[in-house]
């Protein structure tokens, strides 16, 4: 819950280079699905260009399949 709370709150203040920067360097899949659904569904102002790096950043942690 705690890069939910970092990045909305970033959000709120309107910068969302920091937002984006938290979801890159994030190393915890379950955080970054929960974020996403919450920007997802909730509508939050500026949420929008932050799906992106969300499902990015998703897309790096998921197992390699062999």
């Amino acid at each position: 819950m705690t890069l939910t709370v970092d990045v909305l709150d970033r959000l709120h203040a309107e910068d969302v280079a920091t937002a984006t920067h938290l979801v890159q360097r994030s190393a915890d899949g379950a955080a970054l699905i929960e974020l996403l659904e919450m920007l997802w569904s909730v509508g939050i102002p500026r949420a929008k260009p932050l799906i992106g790096p969300v499902l990015d950043r998703l897309s790096q942690l998921r197992p390699l399949q062999g």
